[in-house]
């Protein structure tokens, strides 16, 4: 089996700011890197040293292609990771996980607080949700529409934080088709919504900041809780958690942070005990989920992927890529 994951490296050049990957799995062995760089436009003044436009996010796989999204645009490689082509939007902003729905593509517009479709053949945009501006939503979470003029291109128009960032900013991070319609994670917001009827399905303070939404029939929800670093499920139908995987748990992981620690002390110095590094080097950050047959793949910093048993929630296996707490696993997808 392989892997395709990506990295984001926090506080690092934007030049070198994650890489998408290919890994065979069962030996644990990189077959092939490639540098994940938001281009036509390039975005290297960047502001928002933390994360912001660096690195690899969602990544899906069609077909013969590997579509890795960066913050403004979808890479279509074949699966050996050779580019075919690009695909970018004035409305693709702070893009984070995507979901394919026949021949077309939904992506998150995280920064817009968006979920947009595109078509997987000439890129036209063919839907769109705006939950700032239903009202359904506005009611239930006191929201307000985002100013924005829909006709520009809005790539470069929102880097700073300030620009986007209020009480009524959803973070609208993971996109998920379900019997016909289309849920959104709202992680600011700690909901997850349906957003083709307007409704709220799940709403747990857990879910602060959380990352991923995948579902499964009969109506199973796996999310990942960022912060605590478990991957929790839900029941659709009733919005309660069912279980939570606890990954800090699991054997292995107090060894890696030990590393990653004396790593970070090493490189960062007296800073390490500073803000800067708490902002920038965060250990066990989960994002990256997948589902393949009976197993879940989840992943965190510093970039590690774990394999768990679907049904025990038990540990299967572990692939550590890095000692790097600033590097984080972000897109993940098993074929």
């Amino acid at each position: 089996m392989h892997i395709y994951f990506g990295t984001v490296a926090r506080a690092a050049p934007v030049s070198a700011g994650g890489s998408l990957f290919k890994l065979d799995w069962e030996s644990k062995a990189i077959i092939r890197e490639v540098p994940n760089i938001p281009v036509k436009p390039s975005l290297y003044h960047d502001p928002n040293a933390r994360g912001n436009v660096r690195g690899c996010r969602g990544i899906r796989i069609v077909d013969d292609q590997v579509i890795a999204a960066d913050y403004h645009t979808l890479n279509f490689y074949d699966r050996d990771l050779n580019l075919q082509h690009t695909m970018t939007h004035g409305l693709m902003v702070g893009l984070h996980e995507t979901c394919i729905s026949g021949s077309s593509i939904w992506v998150t517009s995280t920064t817009l607080d968006a979920a947009l479709k595109y078509s997987l053949g000439d890129g036209t945009l063919e839907a769109s949700h705006w939950p700032r501006e239903m009202p359904e939503f506005q009611r239930a979470l006191n929201l307000e529409p985002l100013g924005i003029d829909k006709s520009a291109d809005n790539r470069l128009n929102f880097l700073a934080r300030h620009s986007f960032r209020g009480p009524s900013h959803l973070h609208l991070n993971a996109v998920c088709e379900f019997r016909g319609e289309l849920y959104a994670l709202f992680h600011s917001k700690s909901v997850v919504a349906n957003l083709s009827r307007g409704t709220i399905v799940i709403r747990d303070e857990k879910l602060k900041h959380a990352h991923n939404l995948i579902m499964e029939e009969p109506g199973v929800v796996y999310i990942n809780d960022t912060h605590r670093t478990v991957v929790r499920q839900y029941d659709l139908s009733s919005g309660k958690q069912i279980r939570a995987i606890d990954i800090k748990r699991m054997r292995g992981i107090k060894p890696l942070l030990l590393k990653s620690a004396a790593r970070a002390i090493r490189e960062m110095g007296i800073n390490f005990f500073g803000s800067r590094r708490k902002a920038t080097a965060k250990p066990l950050y989960l994002r990256g989920l997948a589902i393949h047959g009976n197993h879940i793949f989840a992943g965190f910093s510093p970039a590690t992927i774990v394999c768990i048993n679907k049904t025990s929630g038990e540990l299967v296996d572990y692939y550590f890529h890095s000692t790097d707490m600033r590097v984080c696993i972000h897109g993940l997808a098993c074929a």
